[in-house]
């Protein structure tokens, strides 16, 4: 039986492409072949129209029927606040002005519906680099040359500043003590993230954004609060991080990161990632977003009770495997780190894709 899996990256090298999307259809503001920066706007939309409900009638103090012959506006005009949308004239003068800028979608039974023009919603780059295709009214594909992570959950921003490591190993979990003042403004990455306290300090020194290799999940809520991007890379709970994520970013102290938080998506392919940029003129391969599975296949388990475990294929057993739970499903045969061989569901594994200087045996 083959297997086609989603593939995590977690290497120094290689060649990205990142489609940033609008959630509905707005413009795109940026050109094919142009370079643009991680913090630069590529397109925009009104996200959440706000309207405006003008009782004239009752503005006026006269019955509906009659209110309409005294409205000044009809429907697709542009309007401007203090704008004088119905007026009644006579020696006691009345007149309705527009509450805001806007434009006038319904006019009638003496009542005028206008929608606010508010500002667009701005979409982000997310990552330097250049645009290799536009998505007509969408968005952008963006592609450059760098390290590249793959996580596993983001709070739905973004970031973009210079890497600093907390902690001496991926298994520490960063502490209030760690934050000082010669933190400020920097991508600060570590271990595990537990105390919610780490949150609010890292607000106070403007941090651009937080990696971490698990979370406990109680401090979803916090994270979600945050004004900047919160990625985590294996797992909720105490697993920390990878040795191999921690020695990708140990070793790239001190370089840019760009950091997108965005939320798993498998529908739309999305899911959280850090780019670190390099400029190079040589080619380097782009790594498929899915791979099938097969012996020696390198994989991390992305489900309980091994979620955030890299492992490596022993064989893939037909028919269908039963597990713990009663449930019976196409299984993987796998050797974890510690060497402990177990049977997980193929559907709980992803491809792990890093560099060949530090996967195991």
């Amino acid at each position: 039986m083959k297997f086609i899996r989603p593939v995590t990256r977690v290497t120094p090298l290689a060649t990205i492409k990142h489609k940033r999307l609008l959630p509905i259809s707005g413009r795109v503001v940026v050109n094919q072949g142009q370079a643009v920066k991680a913090l630069e706007t590529v397109a925009e939309a009104i996200v959440q129209p706000r309207y405006r409900l003008i009782n004239v009638a009752q503005a006026l103090d006269v019955p509906r029927a009659e209110a309409d012959d005294y409205i000044t506006c009809q429907a697709g005009d542009v309007v401007h606040e203090n704008d004088i949308l119905a007026e009644k004239g006579g020696l006691l003068r009345k007149v309705v002005h527009s509450p805001t800028d806007g434009e006038v979608l319904v006019v009638g039974d003496g009542q005028i519906l206008l929608r606010e023009h508010l500002p667009p919603w701005e979409l982000k780059a997310g990552i330097p680099g250049k645009v290799t295709a536009v998505y007509t009214d969408r968005g952008v594909e963006i592609t450059t040359i760098g390290a590249v992570l793959d996580g596993i959950w983001g709070n739905g921003k973004i970031g973009y500043g210079l890497v600093k490591m907390l902690g001496e190993s991926g298994k520490d979990a960063i502490t209030p003590d760690m934050l000082n003042i010669e933190l400020r403004g920097l991508v600060l990455a570590g271990g595990r993230l537990d105390n919610p306290r780490v949150l609010e300090l890292a607000e106070g020194l403007s941090t651009r954004a937080l990696i971490v290799g698990s979370m406990r999940a109680g401090m979803i809520p916090a994270a979600r609060k945050a004004s900047f991007p919160v990625v985590v890379l294996e797992s909720f709970g105490e697993g920390g991080m990878s040795a191999s994520a921690f020695r990708l970013l140990s070793t790239s102290e001190n370089r840019n990161a760009a950091v997108v938080g965005e939320t798993t998506d498998v529908y739309e392919a999305t899911r959280p990632v850090i780019v670190m940029p390099l400029s190079t003129i040589e080619q380097v391969p782009q790594i498929p977003v899915a791979a099938p599975l097969q012996e020696g296949t390198l994989v991390r388990i992305v489900r309980a009770p091994y979620q955030g475990e890299v492992a490596r294929v022993i064989s893939l057993p037909k028919g269908l495997a039963r597990f713990p739970n009663g449930v019976r499903a196409p299984g993987v045969e796998v050797r974890l780190e510690n060497g402990e061989r177990t049977i997980v569901p193929a559907a709980n594994v992803e491809v792990f894709v890093q560099s060949s200087r530090s996967e195991p045996n």
